[in-house]
């Protein structure tokens, strides 16, 4: 019974596997675009301006994580 379940989630994980990874780099994409208008803003603060450089690269790792992965 155990196996049983374990299998059928492993196919299910399996499944969706390839959505996930596109969805990082869809994600990864957003937050890139948002860092540079955050960066590029004119009444931008300085902790804005952090903010936008913080999603960039957050947005980079996520897009080179899911174009490793896929």
């Amino acid at each position: 019974m155990e196996q049983k379940m374990e299998s059928s989630i492993d196919n299910a994980l399996d499944a969706i596997a390839p959505q996930l990874f596109l969805f990082s780099i869809i994600i990864g994409t957003i937050l890139i675009l948002i860092g540079i208008v955050f960066m590029v803003k004119k009444s931008s603060t300085r902790k804005l301006h952090t903010a936008g450089i913080i999603c960039v690269g957050i947005g980079m790792i996520a897009i080179v994580s899911g174009l490793i992965q896929i």
